[in-house]
This record gives C-alpha cells, sequence and structure tokens, in this order.
C-alpha cells in the first residue's frame, strides 16, 4: 500500500462533510447541548471548556454528524494499512453552533504510519507542543500522534488526531494555535481513556509549546 504524507484534512474538505440538523427547540432552531456534554464530555474540566469557547466562538453545539463508535472501532481494528476513507480519518466530534447552525469544529482520528516532528520548516509554520509522541498547531489547525497500547484486542496503535476550526474568531492567532492543541489533546485524552490505552503520554491540562513559531 503507498503511503499518503498529507498530514492535515483542509478544512474546505472538513467543511463539505458537515451538515445535517438535530432536535429542534420549537423555534426552528436545533436544540443545543453545552460543552460539558458533547463529544464524550472531553471540555467537563473548566480548562478545557474555556479552550473550545476560544477556537468556536461559542458555548452551545450541535454535534449529530460526529460517529465516536464508529471511530473507536474503526482504531481497534488497525492493521497498519491505510486505505482510501481512511487516510481522512475517521469523525469523532463534529460540532457545529446551535445558535446559528454554522460548522465550528471537526475533530478525526486514524491510525497513523509514521510520526511527524518538528524540523526547521514546520516551525516556520507551527508551534510545536510537549504531549504524545509529536503535537503541533497553527491558528487553523492541530495535529497530535500518540501510542496506544490496548489490552482488548491486545495491540499498540500508533494514533493521528487531527482538528480543524471552521468558524472565524476574534483572538491572536498564539492563543488560537493554543487553544487548538489544547482542545485536540482533550479529545485524544477522552479518545485514549475510552480505548484502555495504556500510558498514551497526553498530558493533562494546556500541552506546554515547546518550539516553533509560537513558542
Amino acid at each position: 500500500m503507498r503511503q499518503h504524507h498529507t498530514f492535515l484534512v483542509p478544512a474546505v474538505i472538513l467543511a463539505a462533510t458537515l451538515s445535517g440538523c438535530s432536535g429542534d427547540d420549537g423555534k426552528g432552531r436545533p436544540e443545543g447541548r453545552d460543552s460539558a456534554s458533547v463529544c464524550g464530555a472531553f471540555a467537563e474540566r473548566a480548562d478545557a471548556a474555556s479552550a473550545l469557547r476560544d477556537v468556536t466562538g461559542t458555548n452551545s453545539f450541535t454535534e449529530d454528524r460526529s460517529k465516536p463508535d464508529e471511530t473507536l472501532q474503526s482504531l481497534r481494528s488497525a492493521d497498519g494499512e491505510l486505505e482510501g476513507e481512511e487516510i481522512l480519518g475517521s469523525p469523532y466530534c463534529r460540532l457545529r453552533s446551535a445558535d446559528g447552525g454554522e460548522d465550528v469544529l471537526a475533530v478525526n482520528f486514524r491510525e497513523a504510519l509514521a510520526v511527524l516532528k518538528a524540523d526547521a520548516d514546520r516551525e516556520k509554520r507551527f508551534t510545536f507542543y510537549r504531549t504524545g509522541e509529536s503535537a503541533f498547531a497553527s491558528e487553523h489547525t492541530a495535529a497530535l500522534y500518540f501510542r496506544c497500547r490496548m489490552n482488548a484486542p491486545a495491540k499498540e496503535v500508533l494514533i493521528h488526531a487531527d482538528l480543524e476550526h471552521l468558524r472565524a474568531v476574534d483572538i491572536s492567532d498564539t492563543r488560537l494555535s493554543r487553544a487548538n492543541i489544547h482542545v485536540l489533546n482533550a479529545v485524544a485524552r477522552q479518545v485514549a481513556s475510552e480505548l484502555g490505552c495504556n500510558s498514551p503520554g497526553l498530558v493533562a491540562g494546556a500541552p506546554r509549546p515547546v518550539s516553533g513559531l509560537h513558542a
């Protein structure tokens, strides 16, 4: 199988796949859920909820396009090969704003074949953070790699997570980069917990910048 090296899915591709609605509040708008209850409750902690607000500009969401069960199953079934739609990853968390129905966040997971780490070229475009095997972000995206040693099934999988924020927000690029990786790390911790990963190396709270653009 030919290995692909694209590591961040363009926001336009993700945005095109985000559609649909959920619930109704009786006024023609989807019924919203707060940050603490969406996508496996990864943002129960106040710091994660604050980072999610920075990234999306809202505290009320719908997530009918999220596929957590499918994502977890795809990671449990990882076999060391990537084909077709596996390159894009599985949509663990897809959020829209409940107030306007606008796409605001997409987080995908897939098996990875190799880790992309800091180098001189990438550090001109991204900030690298200390969590997992490698983690980096810009004001638009974030990517994270971590190893998951599972007991059921008994295997080790290298997992790639990527985030795209899909809504303009009025905060600095530095703050947005740090919020992006904070949110992605929190979602990755949730996925690692659900998979039963042993020592995935994902930090609690906000990952610390170590090199690159905004370090």
